[in-house]
């Protein structure tokens, strides 16, 4: 299609046709058939994410709209524009941002938006995001994320694969689950690191071998209590670990 629309003009005398292409990928061009790149002689334009001052400028002509004059503290729409600039640049969340503060203030019966309400909805946002994460983790994943918790609700010191791996062993056979090998397992604790729901990195014990040091990167409570709406771990609820030995 883009083929025959590039040569177009070939067969046009009384009009033109131009082609604009708008994409987030910016390889986008790379993955077009070499004929289509050689008669489209494009020009690319990149736009960068929103800088504070224009979130700034997009918020307050939204705030106009949706506040009466007074009810929101003169540093609200600054601290919504400078937190989603610092983060990603995106309108659609500098407004999420604002609207959840909004609401934040209603639900607590407050007669002004204030500072206090943006920091809460930027708490609110990251947490619904975690939890969306978790909740779309696959069952032995939830297993090997629950097994690291309930590890780290002991507060044993230092966390390693074969802790997690022992508490997943024992969670496998209270949930009827077939359980994975070590070595999966290592696999998904790496998965769960990448998305940023722990931090894994790799020690060295010298003639012990070399283990992952584990530690959740997300809120405890909240992870756990979603893993438990899970219907194959429900019944972990009151689950209670044993006393480990530590394996490296």
């Amino acid at each position: 299609m883009l083929y025959h629309l590039s040569k177009i003009n070939d067969d046009l005398t009384k009009a033109r046709v131009s082609l604009i292409g708008i994409s987030n990928d910016l390889k986008f061009t790379e993955f077009l058939d070499p004929r289509v790149k050689s008669r489209l002689g494009e020009e690319k334009m990149v736009f960068p994410p929103y800088n504070a001052e224009q979130l700034q400028d997009i918020l307050n002509q939204r705030a106009k709209i949706a506040f009466d004059e007074g009810i929101m503290e003169a540093a609200v729409v600054p601290l919504c524009a400078a937190l989603a600039a610092q983060e990603h640049g995106d309108a659609r969340r500098a407004l999420d941002l604002l609207r959840i503060a909004a609401e934040i203030a209603e639900r607590g019966g407050d007669e002004k938006i204030g500072e206090v309400h943006v920091y809460k909805a930027k708490n609110k946002i990251e947490l619904d995001c975690v939890t969306e994460a978790v909740k779309t983790l696959p069952t032995q994943s939830k297993l090997v994320l629950l097994a690291i918790i309930i590890n780290e609700e002991k507060n044993n010191g230092r966390l390693t694969t074969g802790d997690v791996y022992e508490t997943y062993h024992d969670l496998c056979k209270a949930a009827v689950v077939t359980q994975l090998t070590q070595r999966r397992v290592t696999d998904l604790i790496s998965e769960l690191d990448m998305l940023g729901i722990i931090h894994a990195r790799v020690k060295s014990f010298g003639r012990g071998g070399r283990t992952k040091e584990i530690e959740l990167a997300v809120p405890m409570i909240e992870t756990r209590r979603t893993l438990e709406e899970d219907e194959v771990l429900q019944g972990l609820k009151n689950y209670k670990p044993k006393n480990q030995t530590t394996l490296i």
